[in-house]
């Protein structure tokens, strides 16, 4: 084989396996979701999060003007801890904070102990 055509292969493996090691790690990437997306203070919320490490406690908060709210369940420290597939489900006792919150996009981050973070925005609306 030529050496031409031998670089050209070599090149074309090396371009499918960075791209198969980016696929694989944009994949693993931690990701939040909210539902709703929108409410007014005191509104129930949901968070469900994927792509975190199996076992990892997580700690969901918003902060405004430089204080930060918890989201948690009773009795657990403030943390969830991820299931085996890297997800997890919060249900908070509490909705969207009703102290110091004025209408606006806040950012609901989620951080684990092993170092994952992921962040979603959450649209605050006027209180009726």
């Amino acid at each position: 084989m030529s050496y031409w055509k031998k670089l050209s292969i070599l090149l074309i493996l090396i371009l499918l396996i960075s791209s198969v090691i980016v696929f694989a790690s944009e994949e693993q990437a931690p990701n939040l979701v909210i539902t709703p997306i929108s409410g007014e203070p005191g509104a129930k919320l949901i968070f469900y999060g994927a792509g975190f490490v199996p076992g990892e406690k997580v700690k969901v908060t918003m902060t405004v003007d430089e204080v930060p709210f918890v989201f948690a369940e009773a009795e657990t420290g403030g943390f969830v801890t991820v299931n085996e597939n890297g997800a997890f489900k919060l249900q908070p006792r509490g909705g969207i904070p009703t102290v110091l919150l004025k209408a606006g996009i806040y950012t609901i981050e989620a951080v684990g102990d092993q170092g994952s973070r992921a962040t979603v925005p959450l649209e605050v609306l006027e209180k009726e």
